[in-house]
């Protein structure tokens, strides 16, 4: 569904997908780099504007998560999402380093996808400076944009080997359940009734 969606819509698609995954919804951002990066080996669209998009909205989603947690703080903290994730312990130890070290915390956090928004978050609800917060995500975006992109083009090949590898393995499963569905009949079958 996300290839169909970015080659059919490409850099709008792959635009509104990642600055919809910077504030926090569900959407897999390195899983649609990959897959620009997949589409951009088979002549989809192309490399480089597909990096620069991704960069872009990138940046952008998570600069407006980053808003939203300046102006809505705590309850943006409080939500199930942030505070499952952003624990007492991990809040009150972000908060040392974003006192410290925050543009290096908030590099930090782009590469840690499963923490990243409530990294982000708090980032914002924390005080760091909108400058320092743009330009540390914006710099570190630009080491991973061009990196996951390229493990999709890189692997391009290998995906489809991959697909063919699971049709195969699905046939097999359906294969196999069939055959215990009706060994499981006949048996039922053959067993004596009481």
């Amino acid at each position: 569904m996300l290839e169909s969606l970015l080659s059919r819509f490409t850099y709008a698609a792959l635009l509104g997908l990642l600055v919809a995954g910077g504030v926090g919804a569900p959407v897999p951002e390195e899983l649609i780099q990959i897959t620009a990066g997949y589409l951009a080996r088979r002549g989809l669209i192309s490399f480089l504007p597909a990096a620069a998009v991704a960069w872009v909205g990138l940046v952008v989603g998570d600069a407006l998560l980053f808003r939203l947690a300046r102006r809505h703080g705590p309850r943006l903290l409080e939500t199930p999402r942030v505070a499952r994730l952003l624990t007492p312990a991990r809040r009150a130890a972000l908060e040392r380093h974003y006192a410290r070290h925050a543009f290096l915390t908030v590099m930090a956090g782009r590469h840690l996808s499963v923490l990243r928004v409530p990294i982000f978050a708090l980032a914002g609800a924390s005080g760091v400076p909108t400058a320092t917060f743009v330009l540390a995500d914006g710099l570190s975006a630009m080491i991973s944009v061009p990196l996951v992109l390229g493990l999709g083009w890189l692997f391009a090949g290998h995906v489809e080997q991959l697909k063919h590898d699971l049709a195969w393995a699905e046939h097999a499963l359906l294969a196999v359940a069939l055959l215990a569905g009706v060994a499981w009949v006949l048996w039922q079958r053959r067993a004596p009734r009481a």
